[in-house]
């Protein structure tokens, strides 16, 4: 069974991506996906770079499958309101 694995890149002070942080807080994600949040202060250029983030934010969706292959399925940019992040979720 496909685990799902959502990702904020986001970095410190930008708006947009404390006002994406804020929807993001509001939206109850689906069952076997979970939520994880990259700084750019904290994670560093290269894994922005090597993950093809150019700006900020950016949510990211990945599917880990059965054999713990992790591919990413689509992603959104810019900042995101309630209704947008749910309906990115919905797998």
């Amino acid at each position: 069974m496909s685990q799902y694995i959502l990702t904020l890149f986001s970095k410190g002070g930008c708006r947009p991506c404390i006002a994406t942080q804020m929807a993001l807080q509001q939206v109850t994600l689906p069952p076997r996906m979970a939520l994880e949040k990259r700084k750019l202060e904290l994670d560093g250029e290269e894994l922005f770079r090597s993950s093809g983030v150019t700006s900020v934010p950016v949510l990211v969706l990945y599917r880990q499958n059965d054999e713990g292959q992790v591919v990413e399925q689509r992603r959104l940019a810019g900042a995101q309101s309630v209704e947008a992040i749910e309906a990115f979720v919905n797998v």
